[in-house]
């Protein structure tokens, strides 16, 4: 799955045929039969692959940080990547397999908006937050952006994300408390230098 999943990334679904993907395996179109009924259904594992990746980097996001802040940026870093690294696959799938892809697509934009709700109820529970802020359309708008920069035409990832970065944090800071703000003043380019320095895998 791992070899489909990266050459349906770089080439596109359509451009990948079972023997493609068994050549690149070096073993016989009969093996990879054996396993997959079709390409269809093997593309729709490899979707659910990125499903499993995203939420095995949700789990893992509390070892990473334990700012309350960063934790959630994390987890919005942890999506837009997700969306950005598989961009191509996940609009050729919309345009060729559109079954597929919306069985996917509504496991994955259920998980992240789970992702995200818990990262924003951590920052609410460490009163980081204003006590008028309303989470629930915090988390709604957080997403939509992310969805919406999966079309985004910058390539560079690096790019990409310090991009998205900004506006969540401009978004997060005014739903700050006072206290907050000041504290996140006090240190942010040590905050700014711990999201450049996360790695999402």
């Amino acid at each position: 799955m791992e070899t489909a999943l990266q050459m349906f990334n770089s080439r596109g679904c359509r451009g990948v045929t079972m023997d493609d993907i068994a050549q690149s395996l070096h073993i016989s179109k009969r093996t990879l039969y054996e396993t997959f009924a079709n390409k269809e259904e093997l593309l729709a594992e490899c979707l659910m692959q990125v499903h499993d990746r995203l939420n095995e980097m949700h789990r893992q996001a509390h070892s990473k940080v334990d700012e309350p802040l960063l934790v959630a940026m994390y987890m919005l870093r942890v999506g837009a990547d997700s969306n950005h690294r598989y961009r191509r696959l996940l609009d050729e799938a919309e345009r060729y397999y559109p079954e597929i892809h919306d069985r996917f697509f509504r496991l994955h934009t259920e998980a992240l908006h789970t992702m995200m709700h818990h990262g924003m109820e951590y920052v609410q529970q460490h009163n980081y937050l204003r006590p008028d802020a309303d989470i629930d359309v915090a988390v709604d708008f957080l997403c939509d952006l992310i969805q919406q920069h999966r079309l985004s035409d910058v390539d560079d990832q690096k790019t990409y994300l310090h991009r998205l970065n900004e506006i969540c944090f401009t978004y997060l800071r005014g739903l700050m408390s006072t206290d907050t703000i000041k504290r996140y003043e006090e240190s942010e380019p040590h905050f700014r230098q711990v999201m450049e320095e996360l790695e999402v895998k």
